[in-house]
C-alpha cells in the first residue's frame, strides 16, 4: 500500500488573458465583467482549457468568457482525459510527474489542485496513462498504464475517501492485430464496476476482473477473479453510469457485457452498419446509457485524407442497437455530447464545419437532423492533397444543455464559442499560449455529479 505524498494546492494565478468579443450585442472588450454572487455560483459553468505543450490550465466563465484563473506546470494527459467528480471537481493525470491530480474550481472560478497521488515510475519508463476510470460512487479512481508493445502493465488504484493508493502489476496478451494482421498488443482499457466492486481491464482478446477488496488488502500481483472473451481491437471503453454494463468499440462493431455478482453475463456484439471503421474515443451522453463517437471509414493505402469518410456512431449500452450517420469526408474531432445533440468539427478539402446532430427523443440515438455551421479554417490546418500529419487540429466541448459549443484553434491560441440557438459565433477567447495540437477542452458543471465513469 502506498500513502500519497502531501500535496500543496497550487493557488490559481491572478494572470488574466484577453477575451475578444466578435459580435454586436456582446459586452465590449475591456468592459469589466460583474463578479458572480454566491447565489449565482450554483449556476456557474466553467470552461477548462489545457495546453499540454505549454503545461498550462486555463479557466473561463462559460456565461461571459471572462478568465477566472490559471495553473502552470501542469501537463494534463489528453489521452486519458478527465473524469467529472461533482461539486466543481475533476480528476486527471499530470503526465509530467506522473501523478493523479484532483482539481477543484471554486465558486469564483479559481482552480486549485486539492490532492495529488504519485504514480510509481521508479525505472523512468512511464509513457502515458492509457485510460482512467472511476466507480459509480466516485470513491475510487484507477489509472492504467500504456507501455507500448509490452504484456506487463500496471494499474494504480486510488481511494479518495481514505487518501490511499495501491499499484498492481497485470498481464496482457499478444494478439493478431485486426488493423494489420501482425502480432502485437492492444490498448488496455480500465473499468471500476460491478458488485462486488472489481477492476476490469481489457487484456488482449479478454476482459479480466480483479476484486478491488483483494487489491486494497495489499496484493500487488493479484490473479484475475474472472474473465470473458472480448472482440478484436478495442479502441474506446464504454460503461453505463451505474457501472452495471461495460463494453468497447471494436474493429468491426461494438461489444457490451453486463456484470453479474459472479462475473460476466452474456456479451452482445453489434456490427457497424457502415462496415469496418476506426472509432475515435466515444463518450457517454448525459443519460448515462447512450454512447456517441466519431468514426473514420477505411480507405485504400495512400488515399488522400480529404477522401476519408466521417461518421457519427451512436448506440445503447443495453438495447444493442447502433446507428451511423455520414458527416462528409476529411478529418474530424472527437465528438462532444449534450442532451439535445452531438457535435464534432469536420475538416474537409474545402473548409471546416461544425456539425450538430440532433438526438432522437424516442430512441435516444444521436442520428436525427444534421445541421452545419461554417468555421474559419485554421491557418496551419490540413491542406487538400498534402500530408496532414503535421497539420494543426482542434478540440471541442459542449455545455450539457447544448446552448454553447467551444472549438479550439490549434496553434493560434484561441477558442471559438458558438451560440447554437442562433448558429453564430458568440465570442473568441484568446489565451497566452498557442494550444499546439488543439489543446484539450471540457466543461465543468459544479451542479452535476458526472455521468461518464471513464476519462474522456
Amino acid at each position: 500500500m502506498r500513502v500519497p505524498r502531501s500535496s500543496l494546492a497550487r493557488v490559481a494565478l491572478a494572470a488574466m488573458f484577453p477575451v475578444a468579443l466578435l459580435l454586436a450585442g456582446c459586452a465590449a472588450a475591456g468592459q469589466t465583467a460583474p463578479t458572480p454572487t454566491s447565489a449565482a455560483a450554483a449556476d456557474q459553468h466553467w470552461l477548462l482549457t489545457a495546453d499540454t505543450a505549454a503545461k498550462a490550465l486555463y479557466v473561463n466563465d462559460v456565461a461571459d468568457g471572462r478568465p477566472t484563473g490559471k495553473l502552470e506546470n501542469v501537463e494534463l494527459g489528453s489521452h486519458a482525459g478527465t473524469i467529472q467528480l461533482g461539486e466543481g471537481r475533476l480528476a486527471f493525470v499530470d503526465e509530467s510527474s506522473p501523478r493523479l491530480d484532483v482539481l477543484r474550481i471554486d465558486d469564483d472560478g479559481a482552480p486549485a489542485i486539492e490532492r495529488s497521488f504519485d504514480i510509481p515510475n521508479a525505472n523512468g519508463t512511464w509513457e502515458r496513462a492509457g485510460w482512467i476510470a472511476t466507480d459509480a460512487s466516485k470513491r475510487y479512481i484507477a489509472v492504467g498504464s500504456d507501455f507500448d508493445g509490452l504484456t506487463t502493465q500496471q494499474v494504480t488504484l486510488v481511494d479518495l475517501s481514505l487518501d490511499t493508493q495501491w499499484t498492481i502489476s497485470v498481464s496482457t496478451n499478444e494478439v493478431v492485430l485486426a488493423t494489420n494482421g501482425e502480432t502485437g498488443t492492444e490498448e488496455m482499457h480500465t473499468f471500476l464496476v460491478g458488485d462486488p466492486l472489481r477492476l476490469v481491464i481489457s487484456s488482449g482478446g479478454e476482459l479480466d476482473a480483479y476484486l478491488v477488496s483483494e487489491i486494497t488488502n495489499g496484493n500487488a500481483a493479484p490473479a484475475p477473479w474472472g474473465s470473458t472473451a472480448l472482440g478484436a481491437y478495442p479502441h474506446g471503453p464504454l460503461v453505463d453510469k451505474t457501472g452495471e454494463t461495460i463494453g468497447a468499440t471494436l474493429h468491426s462493431g461494438v461489444e457490451t457485457v453486463p456484470l453479474t455478482p459472479n462475473g460476466f453475463g452474456t456479451p452482445v456484439t453489434t456490427e457497424y452498419p457502415n462496415g469496418v471503421a476506426q472509432s475515435y474515443r466515444p463518450r457517454m451522453a448525459p443519460d448515462g446509457k447512450t454512447f456517441v463517437g466519431t468514426q473514420a471509414g477505411i480507405v485504400g493505402k495512400g488515399a488522400p485524407w480529404e477522401k476519408t469518410p466521417v461518421y457519427l456512431l451512436s448506440g445503447s449500452m443495453t438495447g444493442g442497437g447502433l446507428s451511423t450517420l455520414p458527416l462528409g469526408s476529411g478529418i474530424s474531432t472527437r465528438a462532444a455530447v449534450s442532451a439535445p445533440f452531438a457535435a464534432t468539427v469536420v475538416t474537409g478539402g474545402s473548409g471546416d464545419e461544425l456539425v450538430l446532430v440532433d438526438r432522437d427523443e424516442k430512441t435516444n440515438s444521436y442520428d436525427g437532423k444534421k445541421s452545419t455551421i461554417a468555421l474559419t479554417p485554421l491557418k496551419t490546418g490540413p491542406v487538400a492533397g498534402q500530408d496532414a500529419k503535421t497539420a494543426e487540429v482542434r478540440s471541442i466541448a459542449v455545455t450539457e444543455d447544448g446552448s454553447s459549443v467551444f472549438v479550439t484553434r490549434g496553434g493560434e491560441g484561441e477558442v471559438t464559442q458558438i451560440d447554437t440557438a442562433n448558429s453564430r459565433v458568440r465570442r473568441t477567447i484568446a489565451f497566452p499560449s498557442t494550444l499546439v495540437g488543439g489543446g484539450y477542452l471540457t466543461i465543468v458543471d459544479p451542479s452535476s455529479g458526472g455521468y461518464d465513469l471513464s476519462g474522456r
